[in-house]
């Protein structure tokens, strides 16, 4: 949706940001306090500023009013992937295995990238333990995958011992 068009939505504009997608802003978003704040703020302006966020400020803003938010504490893990920062990637993904219950796609994530990262022993030894979580929650297809990632693994990286 271009937030630009001008089709007389104008001062609906900040109710379709609330109640549109999952980057939807939040009610207590910064961008959001300006209109009770500011009257004299129009609404264009405070779409403008919400457009220009980047999506990791954009979930760490919605993370504000939900800190527990499992899926938007993963999608920020990923977000940090997705920009190069793969330390605080995995660090992010690893707070996901402390849950009750552990987040069972993060163990999957995180040894992906331990793997494109060239940490395979690390990668690993995340597979087993999310291939029990997955058991644990009777999650059979994500066991599965992450049974084949840990054998499509196999040998790599592994020293030879003769």
């Amino acid at each position: 949706m271009n937030l630009h068009d001008d089709d007389g939505l104008g001062e609906n504009l900040v109710c379709v940001i609330y109640d549109v997608g999952p980057f939807a802003a939040p009610k207590s978003a910064p961008v959001a306090a300006d209109v009770l704040t500011h009257p004299t703020s129009q609404p264009s302006q405070i779409t403008e500023r919400w457009s220009f966020m980047s999506r990791r400020e954009k979930i760490e803003t919605m993370l504000a009013d939900d800190p527990t938010d499992t899926f938007l504490r993963y999608s920020l893990a990923m977000e940090y992937r997705s920009e190069g920062d793969h330390e605080t990637s995995l660090v992010k993904l690893r707070e996901l295995f402390t849950d009750e219950p552990p987040y069972v796609p993060a163990f999957f994530m995180a040894a992906q990238q331990l793997v494109d990262l060239g940490r395979v022993d690390e990668a690993r030894a995340i597979l087993r333990d999310g291939i029990e979580q997955a058991r644990t929650q009777n999650d059979s297809h994500a066991a599965a995958e992450m049974s084949e990632l840990l054998s499509s693994i196999g040998m790599l990286g592994e020293e030879d011992d003769l």
